[in-house]
């Protein structure tokens, strides 16, 4: 008995004793051997651990592991956003060990792809590609984040790095406006949380007072040298920043606190970008909110970043405004 006889599984599969019929019915099923074991390595990751790191929300993260994933097998710009997550996750896991490198790789070449071809669908919102349109913008709106959190990945200052945050969120207002007529019923709006609104409740009387005195340094034209347009810009700014510090302080899902960057105006963007005193006085108290995530991986220690480089950048005589920011996030006292 021939030690290279065919096991009796081996002979029931077909084309075994014939390689070469084997080799042509492999042929035409059109299947490579090379599987990208990186690529399955990180969707491993991202289902069974880095869904959970972007919410506290059930529903949210139920969602981020079943149809996120469903989708990206349709979209090959969520697929490349989910795999980009995952990396930039492994990164901040492995730090110290010698494939971190690799990692960073990984992250930075499927963002790159990721950005590529939403932008291209960008031309062609429509109700098929709605929904992972959408989950796209919330995966690449935390890795905005956690690049820019990751000091040995962050290209810009902490100012610009939130400026690029700040456009690209306001993009999903777009997305939102363009596609909720498609989405309203599908599974996007756990993603949205829309279905189980808290209540509201008032800020307490000595939140609500620092907000109040935000408005009365605005309305001092003369302090922040605004037109009437950039007042109004920035009134409205304040608001909505005061309004996602009430979500804060009733206990909302912390992915609320995202609201801010989503609906803020341009023109109080634009401000941002010339430095203006009054626009950084205003993303110093955002700061606070960001400080409330600083468990995230892909929050840890920005808030503090950005409160430092808004701090250096202001004037002494601006810098009394953002005394409670600096208290709230551990960098009062002398400075």
């Amino acid at each position: 008995h021939s030690s290279h006889a065919p096991s009796p599984i081996a002979s029931s599969i077909p084309g075994y004793s014939d390689p070469q019929a084997f080799n042509n019915s492999y042929r035409e099923t059109g299947l490579s051997s090379n599987l990208h074991m990186r690529d399955l390595e990180l969707m491993h990751h991202y289902s069974t651990v880095c869904y959970k790191t972007i919410s506290e929300d059930e529903d949210f993260c139920v969602t981020l592991q079943n149809d996120v994933p469903k989708s990206a097998v349709a979209h090959p710009f969520l697929m490349h956003g989910i795999l980009s997550l995952s990396a930039l996750h492994l990164v901040r896991a492995r730090r110290q060990c010698e494939s971190c490198r690799e990692y960073v790789e990984l992250a930075t070449g499927h963002q790159a792809l990721a950005l590529m071809l939403f932008r291209r669908e960008l031309n062609n919102i429509n109700p098929s590609n709605s929904p992972a349109m959408f989950a796209f913008s919330i995966i690449a709106s935390v890795l905005a984040f956690g690049f820019a959190q990751a000091s040995e990945l962050r290209s810009l200052p902490p100012v610009d790095e939130m400026l690029q945050i700040l456009n690209l969120c306001r993009g999903i207002q777009k997305i939102m406006e363009t596609t909720m007529e498609w989405i309203k019923d599908s599974w996007v709006m756990q993603l949205l949380g829309i279905k189980k609104e808290n209540d509201l409740r008032p800020l307490p009387p000595d939140m609500q007072a620092k907000i109040t005195a935000l408005f009365e340094l605005n309305a001092d034209t003369k302090r922040t040298g605004f037109s009437p347009e950039e007042t109004k810009a920035h009134e409205e700014a304040i608001s909505q920043l005061s309004e996602t510090f009430e979500y804060f302080c009733s206990g909302c899902d912390r992915i609320k606190l995202f609201r801010w960057p989503v609906i803020v105006n341009s023109t109080y963007v634009a401000c941002l970008g010339d430095r203006r005193p009054m626009s950084l006085v205003i993303l110093a108290h955002y700061c606070i909110l960001l400080y409330s995530m600083d468990n995230r991986w892909w929050l840890e220690g920005w808030s503090r970043q950005l409160l430092t480089a808004i701090y250096d950048t202001l004037d002494i005589s601006w810098r009394e405004h953002i005394k409670w920011p600096l208290e709230e996030v551990g960098l009062g006292g002398p400075r």
